[in-house]
């Protein structure tokens, strides 16, 4: 472990997660970055639960892995006490339906407005 990688191990054990953890953590720049953005949104630089700990990890990894822009940015721009589920929900798109026909429709739209391009370019790709 390298001198600087001290810190955000102390920090990631202040949390709770083990220390087996907490040194994986830290091989992987981004993933450190992005957990310790947490621990500071949170509040919790001084160290917290166990319980908590874990849930900030899992944050951090929901964070990485599943929010896209949208829904990032819905969270910065409403993050507080009144945080509406539902509000949340419809900007991810949650409970919107797409039919097959409403598939194919925007597929058909997408080809007509690129007919000329793809007319003028078809022997040019390779297949």
């Amino acid at each position: 472990m390298a001198p600087n990688d001290d810190e955000p191990v102390k920090l990631f054990l202040s949390i709770g997660l083990d220390e087996k953890t907490a040194t994986t953590t830290i091989n992987n720049p981004k993933v450190t970055a992005n957990l310790t953005a947490v621990i500071n949104e949170a509040g919790v630089t001084n160290g917290c639960d166990r319980t908590t700990g874990n849930l900030l990890y899992t944050v951090r990894f929901v964070l990485i892995s599943v929010l896209n822009l949208y829904q990032f940015s819905f969270f910065y721009n409403h993050a507080s006490e009144d945080f509406k589920l539902n509000e949340f929900e419809e900007a991810c798109g949650v409970g919107v339906e797409v039919s097959t026909e409403d598939i194919e429709k925007a597929a058909d739209e997408v080809f007509e407005e690129n007919k000329k391009t793809i007319v003028e370019q078809r022997y040019r790709t390779n297949g």
